[in-house]
């Protein structure tokens, strides 16, 4: 008979070892395609634009839980439009099931600027539960797209930046500008540097006590002054607080006080007889006669002056006739010769006639 071959401890814990890691690299391969063996899963496809960076067995992600992965990525024969070109079918847990409804979405999000995509379902709240098989509606990505946007801008910006600075830098290089002549002009730095120098005398002379504001630093006559004056102050004060001299007296002395109140009620009464009417104020104050009176006098005024420059009277006529005025001229031209005549020749106006009957 042949003899049968024993096996070795050291031969079968080897094999137990490779069926071990067999079995959970098949639970690996699984879990990442979909196998149903470590729950219930159901499927959902979804149409994108694009898929570019995502994988097969790549997250699919409830409001960032993880609740499947992608099963397959295939290239629509029929799209319908550019938002439709790739169909990408999704294995989902069946336990989620009640959150994924008709009102929920799915798209690619890309962990990090240019980390890996997965796919992201929004959470549905109103809509129906979706069945096996059924489509879920794909979203567009427009994170990263205004992403990559914004860094384009962002460079050009960058771009036009550098170009600016560079010809500001060679402006100021030539000399261009105030900027400019300051770094590259000499005439400029000696006049800051004299102006540092005459500042620093200036300096020098009020810290030695020299001109007004040297004085007012370094002398102590002004605080002397003001310590003087302080105190006169204080002695005033002192003075006024003990009852001295006038101010002392309106402050402590309450027949002061006594005084002005009788004034002041002795002002309030009269403003109130002038209110009441009572007296020459009062009646000028509340009573109406003068008014009238003197508004009559006015119109009686108004009437003389309107006849005045009518020239109707007498006296209007006297005022503004030119006819009267020439008159009273010639007038004044006849008396004038007359008593030229008289002057020179008396005794022919003084001559007397005697007759005897």
């Amino acid at each position: 008979m042949p003899q049968r071959k024993q096996l070795t401890w050291t031969e079968l814990r080897v094999g137990l070892f490779v069926l071990v890691a067999m079995f959970i690299l098949a639970v690996a391969i699984f879990y990442v395609t979909g196998g149903g063996f470590l729950g219930a899963k159901y499927r959902l496809v979804t149409y994108l634009p694009e898929v570019e960076g995502l994988t097969v067995g790549a997250p699919v992600r409830l409001d960032g839980v993880e609740v499947g992965n992608v099963e397959t990525i295939s290239i629509n024969t029929e799209p319908k439009g550019p938002a439709r070109n790739i169909k990408v079918a999704m294995q989902v847990s069946r336990k989620f099931e009640s959150y994924v409804r008709t009102d929920s979405t799915a798209g690619l999000i890309t962990e990090g600027l240019l980390g890996n995509r997965y796919v992201s379902i929004s959470r549905g709240l109103t809509g129906a539960v979706y069945k096996d098989g059924d489509e879920i509606p794909g979203r567009e990505e427009k994170a990263i797209k205004q992403i990559v946007e914004r860094s384009a801008d962002l460079t050009a910006n960058l771009d036009a930046m550098s170009v600016q600075v560079r010809e500001i830098v060679d402006g100021l290089k030539r000399g261009r500008g105030t900027l400019g002549k300051l770094l590259t002009d000499e005439t400029a730095y000696n006049r800051i540097n004299t102006t540092l120098v005459r500042l620093d005398n200036i300096v020098a002379r009020v810290e030695g006590g020299q001109g007004s504001l040297g004085k007012l630093v370094a002398s102590d006559e002004m605080y002397q002054r003001v310590n003087s004056a302080a105190v006169r102050l204080d002695t005033i004060l002192g003075d006024v607080q003990a009852q001295k001299g006038t101010l002392g007296r309106i402050i402590h002395d309450p027949s002061i006080h006594e005084s002005a109140k009788q004034f002041l009620d002795r002002g309030n009464a009269i403003v109130g007889d002038v209110r009441a009417g009572k007296g020459t104020l009062g009646r000028l104050a509340v009573d109406d006669t003068l008014y009238n009176k003197w508004r009559e006098v006015g119109t009686n005024l108004e009437t003389a002056t309107a006849r005045l420059n009518s020239n109707q009277t007498t006296a209007g006529k006297f005022f503004g006739d030119p006819q009267f005025y020439d008159n009273l001229t010639g007038l004044a031209g006849d008396l004038r010769l007359l008593i030229g005549e008289f002057r020179q020749n008396p005794k022919k106006f003084l001559r007397v006639k005697f007759s005897i009957f």
